[in-house]
């Protein structure tokens, strides 16, 4: 893998960092990318509560996923209406129905770009 496909912008590591180890949707991905943890490590908030903060908006959290697949770093991955939005070929007006979860191009551009952000 060539240094310039790891240089993921902050959007695209926190949700690369969100389907890491599970497939999420969208409502998830925009939850995580607006979690707020080091408030609620401070505020000893716990789950089913969370902290948000403003930080990205719905709509660039939805277009940001529409790019990375475009792009191959995730793939839908499961369909909540097959009918609806089936997963191939890709309804992209429906990823609202859809679980994502990181290809193999993702996944090693996210632990490249934790690597560099550990050093």
């Amino acid at each position: 893998m060539s240094t310039h496909d790891a240089n993921l912008t902050e959007l695209q590591f926190v949700i690369l960092d969100g389907v890491a180890d599970d497939y999420e949707d969208i409502e998830q991905l925009y939850l995580y990318a607006n979690r707020d943890f080091a408030e609620e490590k401070r505020a000893k908030v716990e789950r089913p509560h969370l902290v948000l903060r403003d930080q990205h908006l719905l709509r660039e959290i939805v277009d940001e996923i529409a790019c990375m697949l475009r792009k191959g770093y995730i793939e839908a991955k499961y369909s909540n209406n097959e009918k609806f939005a089936p997963l191939k070929p890709l309804n992209f007006a429906a990823l609202h129905h859809c679980w994502f979860g990181a290809t193999e191009k993702g996944t090693e551009a996210w632990k490249a770009s934790k690597q560099r952000t550990a050093d």
